[in-house]
Parts: C-alpha cells; structure tokens; sequence
C-alpha cells in the first residue's frame, strides 16, 4: 500500500497525533492517551487525495497549497500483519443506510463529526481481539471519475509493530515537493481540475 508521510518521521513510524484528518487525531476512551495513526491506500493518487488533497472536494474552491509539500514523501510499504479492521467501505455503508457524504467522503469542515467513528472503532472490545483501524473507500471514485480504491488508517496501539517490520518497496520514498512524487501532484490536479498554489 501506499502511504503519504511527513519526513520529521520514518516512513515506518506512525503519527503520534499530529494534524486534522477523518479519522484522526482521537484520544483512547479508557486510558485518554492520544492514538497513534497511519494512513495507507492501495493507490499513490488515493493516498494524495487522503491527505494533500483531503480538502478538495465537489463544493470547495480547488486549491492545494504548496507549503503543504515541503518534507512530506510517499512511500510503498507492505504490512508486516493482517490487521482486523472496521468496515466502512460502500456496500457496508449502504447495508447501514449511510451515506458516503455522513462518513468517508465529507468536507474537512466535519471531521470531528466523523472522527467518533474511530473513537468508537478503537474502544470496541470483540472476540477476535480489538480493532486495529478502519477501511473505506477512498474520495478517488466521486472526484476523479475512477474505480474504487481501499484506504485504510491503523491504529498503533492495537496493531504493534517494530521499527524496520514494515516492508518499503522499490522506488522507495518519492518526495512530493519536487521530482517524480511532485509529477504524480501535478498529474492529480490537473485530473481534478484542481490549482497547486505556489508558495509566496
């Protein structure tokens, strides 16, 4: 899978709770410790259009910033484990009656709404063992016109794992600010019809 990362870490290392995304950052329920997270998508465009492009969206001005690239780097890992995770992907959804727009696809405006879903997510107690993170379909489908694509976030307290156990594929990590990682955020935004802003 694919994962976007800020290059203060490695790319085996998860966020300690840093930044706004849709599921994350949350504290644990039980002991109020701040949840260690990591996003991953089976695609580098789901995996920009999780995080660079977590703002763009059909009823926002489409616009990236790029400040918002500096240090940061995509990587293609491989999990050291099969995790256990909470299904929200579309057919789930529709069984629940749930809309994508009241989940997985909302603006950035209402994820605190949707980070309880992953309060819930983690604090669930089953007998197979805790959840270790959620899987959903990725935006990639309503904004670029593309199949659906997985993406997943894990939570590092339920699913431990050493330091070098997640497996980096060849090319390695691309930097998104310029070279190869900087084509495929140009090639996204064009496809989007969305604006790389450049920095002042």
């Amino acid at each position: 899978m694919f994962r976007v990362y800020d290059g203060t870490w490695g790319y085996d290392e998860h966020n300690p709770g840093f930044g706004d995304a849709r599921f994350s950052p949350f504290d644990a329920t039980d002991s109020g410790a701040r949840v260690p997270t990591m996003y991953l998508a089976r695609t580098p465009a789901a995996a920009l259009l999780e995080t660079v492009f977590h703002q763009v969206h059909q009823r926002s001005a489409r616009n990236v910033y790029e400040r918002d690239l500096v240090n940061k780097l995509m990587a293609h890992v491989r999990l050291p484990s099969d995790a256990r995770l909470g299904d929200l992907r579309d057919a789930e959804l529709a069984r629940h009656r749930l809309a994508r727009d009241q989940t997985v696809a909302t603006p950035a405006e209402h994820y605190p709404c949707t980070r309880r879903l992953a309060v819930g997510a983690h604090g669930q107690r089953m007998r197979a063992g805790r959840l270790q993170g959620l899987i959903w379909h990725s935006r990639q489908a309503e904004l670029a016109g593309s199949a659906k694509t997985a993406v997943v976030v894990i939570f590092a307290d339920h699913y431990p794992s050493l330091r070098g156990a997640w497996v980096r594929s060849a090319p390695g990590s691309s930097n998104l600010f310029e070279g190869p990682g900087r084509l495929l955020v140009d090639e996204l935004a064009d496809q989007l019809d969305a604006t790389v802003q450049p920095m002042a």
